[in-house]
């Protein structure tokens, strides 16, 4: 009562939480033994939200005494009621999860601030952070008793970990607590961007291409448990009430007066005076913050060592900037980095560890996640310079290592990936060593990726080359190089690749050594289904080889290859050969060679010599035949006669299908004349459908012309812009469109309209702009590679390949790839934990020391 009565006293509400910190505070000792025997903190002892990562808003003069407090009014929407019934529900004894997805500085954390007034005394919240977040999840995890808050405000530092099963560890751990009733009830607050919301929440490939399933833990955790987050008040009755709760709150009212399109939190975390600070800010607080950025666009962090921005920020200044730059430089611009920018943080905040041993040797910092928001979406286009790989690769953490790695092997930054690789190799990680094996290979630098095979067989470890020499079959113009680890796996006496091998020699067109292996291979029952090396040729187009293996078949017994060589023989504009092919077979007696020489008179255009074949299978007992004298017929327009031979197929061969296409008969008009799919779907004939369109064709090889090509409806005017300026000749344009377009267009329609006019030069620097940007959506390396060696520029196709480019989109000069004279470490391929291990000990990191083999 005290409580309020002072409070009225000085003109505000009294809040609960407050009067209940009093009161917990003056019973601190027995608070401390309470706290001391369970995980976390009472939630009645919370009264800092920036502890908790609620954004600092910026400041305002009051216009008017009155006195603020920490936080500006809140003004509760349609989500926070939802959050509301989730949190009772926790309080009812229900264990409850709730993850708010939306864009940085929305209001999410402060959501989950506000929600926490609804907990009991008994409650406790604890927000595991150090010395990592996921680390100090699984490591007390266990120890999380009934009435506890997990906090879990932005979620993907937790969840999402792509050097380790970290992040899957600990949606598992938090999935067995929720629903273990003995620790419950518990409620999983947390936060995250949607981005990392679907990259958390996706399925596996539904194609069956991928089985990888990476985030199925968290998945598990997460989906039906979203809680959207409105990035604006854009709902009337949420306007009315933010202007109501404006009027006591000068801070509140001045977010709410200039705020752009409603979004009203954003400014309130100060984001566009944020975005005014780094627009305006000084060349090196600048190249500083641009190095931040593209860190974080690169998976560092996201606290970022200073000697790592020190040495990244100087590859963001020009030379003239860089010579003029006094000697305190660095530390100038980080304290314009760090400046508060009207009382919110500014775009680097230092990182403070907690533990009890002080503040790191080496000082970390993070970017604002209003400024990394908008920074990856400003930035996404832009190659990060060298200098910042190269402060990774000394400074960046070992368990960053391998997915800073995979990076620039996407980028096509190969030289940049093979050190990485063989930084990590080196120091014990040996599935770097298999990366790195496939890397080389990849590249078309056989013999060093042979040097390397070696050298870590020397070291007791075996690289997977049975899985290697499978994925470069699969990838375009690495046959040689598959073919190469496969005859090793064979000199060695593995049987198993005789399969794999076949197919690989098939899809070359190297058919008489493919049947050697394929024979080799049924000697240990392993061999290959000349019909799947068919069809697979004929899938990708290789009418010869197609027509070969039909041929082989044919030859050793199996007359049903006879249509196969058919319709590779017409396919190849020899029907005369393919006709004759199946009259031999037909005079013979071989009564499916009689069908088909059927189907092929027919197409051909003699339907009187169709039927008298189609007549002697459907007497000799082909059942399908009678169906197909029935629509010869309706064909050439004798409906009486098919109606007959329809009869006869459903009463004597028993086609469950006869009556149907004899009913649909009924009312036709005499069908000669008529295009291939009309003839196909009136006369109900599936394999006409299917064959005459190709048949007729007078040039197979043909395709649609650029005017005639269709894009799918809503595509933007981009298209059509590039079309204009190829048609009009501007080619020297093309690419200028492409470069400054906002919106990112279909990358491999794009691609394929600068083929379709020979824009080659244009193309590659397509490709190249798309892997500087990180664009997940082909490998572009290899695509530029095959794009030079179609265009008969193989030199500069042979050198891309083997050298890939560098950060600036040069194509690097030629490097070496051989392996070190220093042995790797074969100790370490023991340890469960080798990589994270042994490169903290040795690697160039912030602990001191270089080696040159980091460098880049």
């Amino acid at each position: 009562m005290l409580v309020q009565l002072w409070s009225r006293w000085a003109g505000e509400e009294a809040r609960e939480r407050q009067w209940r910190t009093l009161l917990d505070r003056a019973q601190s000792a027995r608070t401390h033994r309470t706290a001391s025997t369970s995980l976390g903190r009472p939630v009645a002892l919370l009264t800092d939200p920036f502890a908790l990562e609620v954004h600092k808003a910026i400041e305002a003069e009051p216009t008017r005494a009155v006195t603020l407090t920490i936080l500006p009014a809140y003004v509760p929407r349609a989500h926070d009621a939802r959050l509301r019934t989730t949190v009772s529900e926790a309080v009812g004894g229900v264990s409850r999860v709730v993850v708010l997805v939306s864009g940085s500085s929305t209001g999410k954390t402060r959501a989950c601030w506000e929600a926490l007034e609804l907990l009991p005394d008994d409650w406790r919240l604890w927000h595991p952070i150090d010395p990592s977040r996921p680390e100090a999840a699984l490591a007390e995890m266990q120890e999380i008793g009934p009435r506890t808050v997990i906090w879990l405000n932005e979620a993907q530092h937790y969840l999402l970990t792509p050097a380790s099963d970290v992040g899957e560890r600990v949606a598992a751990g938090l999935r067995e607590l929720l629903r273990d009733p003995g620790r419950g009830p518990v409620l999983v607050l947390g936060t995250i961007w949607p981005e990392y919301w679907a990259e958390l929440t996706a399925y596996p490939d539904p194609t069956g291409r991928s089985k990888a399933d990476p985030h199925a833990q968290a998945r598990a955790l997460l989906v039906g448990h979203e809680l959207p987050v409105p990035g604006a008040f854009t709902d009337p009755g949420d306007v009315d009430a933010l202007h109501a709760a404006a009027a006591a709150d000068p801070r509140l009212a001045y977010a709410a007066e200039r705020a752009e399109a409603g979004e009203v939190t954003q400014y309130l975390a100060g984001g566009p005076a944020l975005l005014e600070h780094y627009h305006t800010a000084p060349a090196a607080a600048r190249a500083l913050i641009d190095a931040a950025i593209d860190a974080r666009r690169l998976g560092l962090g996201p606290a970022l060592s200073v000697a790592l921005l020190e040495v990244a920020a100087g590859g963001y200044l020009t030379d003239t900037q860089w010579n003029q730059l006094p000697d305190d430089w660095f530390e100038e611009a980080l304290a314009y980095a760090a400046r508060p920018v009207r009382g919110a943080r500014g775009a680097l905040t230092r990182v403070r560890s907690r533990n009890s041993e002080g503040s790191p040797a080496h000082p970390r910092y993070r970017l604002a996640d209003y400024l990394e928001q908008h920074g990856s979406r400003a930035r996404a286009r832009l190659s990060p310079p060298a200098a910042l790989w190269t402060a990774a690769a000394d400074h960046a953490a070992p368990s960053e290592h391998t997915e800073l790695t995979e990076i620039a092997r996407r980028r096509g930054l190969r030289r940049i990936s093979f050190v990485l690789y063989r930084a990590l190799a080196t120091y014990g990680d040996s599935s770097a060593l298999d990366e790195l094996v496939m890397l080389l290979s990849v590249m078309g630098r056989s013999d060093e990726a042979l040097a390397w095979y070696r050298h870590a067989a020397d070291a007791g470890h075996t690289v997977d080359i049975h899985a290697i020499a499978l994925a470069l079959a699969r990838i375009s113009g690495c046959g040689g190089e598959a073919l190469l680890w496969y005859q090793l796996l064979v000199s060695e006496g593995d049987s198993r690749v005789f399969p794999n091998l076949v197919r690989l020699l098939a899809g070359m067109s190297r058919t008489d050594e493919a049947l050697a292996w394929n024979r080799r291979a049924a000697e240990v029952e392993a061999s290959v289904d000349l019909r799947e090396l068919a069809e697979q040729a004929t899938a990708e187009g290789r009418t010869e080889d197609a027509l070969a293996w039909y041929r082989n078949m044919a030859e050793n017994g199996d007359t049903t290859a006879l249509r196969g060589v058919a319709v590779m023989l017409v396919r190849l504009g020899r029907s005369a050969e393919a006709l004759a092919v199946l009259l031999q077979h037909a005079q013979a007696g071989d009564l499916f060679a009689m069908g088909e020489a059927g189907w092929l008179l027919a197409e051909l255009g003699r339907p009187e010599d169709a039927l008298t074949w189609y007549r002697r299978a459907a007497e000799m007992g082909d059942q399908f035949a009678y169906r197909c004298v029935a629509q010869m017929l309706a064909r050439v327009g004798r409906a009486e006669e098919a109606r007959f031979w329809y009869q006869r197929a459903a009463e004597e061969a028993g086609d469950p299908y006869a009556l149907q296409e004899a009913r649909q008969l009924e009312g036709t008009v005499h069908l000669e004349g008529e295009t291939a799919s009309e003839v196909g779907s009136q006369a109900g004939d599936l394999f006409a459908s299917y064959d005459v369109p190709w048949l007729l064709a007078k040039d197979h090889g043909t395709h649609t012309s650029p005017q005639e090509q269709k894009f799918p409806v809503g595509y933007d005017d981009f298209v059509g812009t590039l079309w204009g300026l190829v048609r009009a000749g501007r080619d020297g344009g093309t690419f200028s469109v492409l470069d400054r377009t906002p919106d990112e267009p279909n990358a491999d329609q794009v691609l394929a309209l600068l083929r379709e006019h020979r824009l080659i030069d244009q193309a590659v620097a397509w490709c190249q702009s798309n892997a500087a940007a990180g664009s997940p959506d082909g490998d572009w390396w290899g695509t530029a590679h095959l794009l030079l060696t179609a265009d008969d520029r193989t030199d500069e196709a042979q050198h891309l390949r083997r050298y890939g480019w560098e950060p600036d989109g040069s194509v690097s000069a030629p490097w070496e790839a051989l392996p070190l004279e220093t042995p790797l470490r074969p100790e370490a391929f023991r340890s469960p934990h080798r990589a994270s291990e042994t490169t903290r000990k040795g690697s160039s990191s912030d602990e001191g020391g270089e080696s040159e083999w980091w460098r880049l």
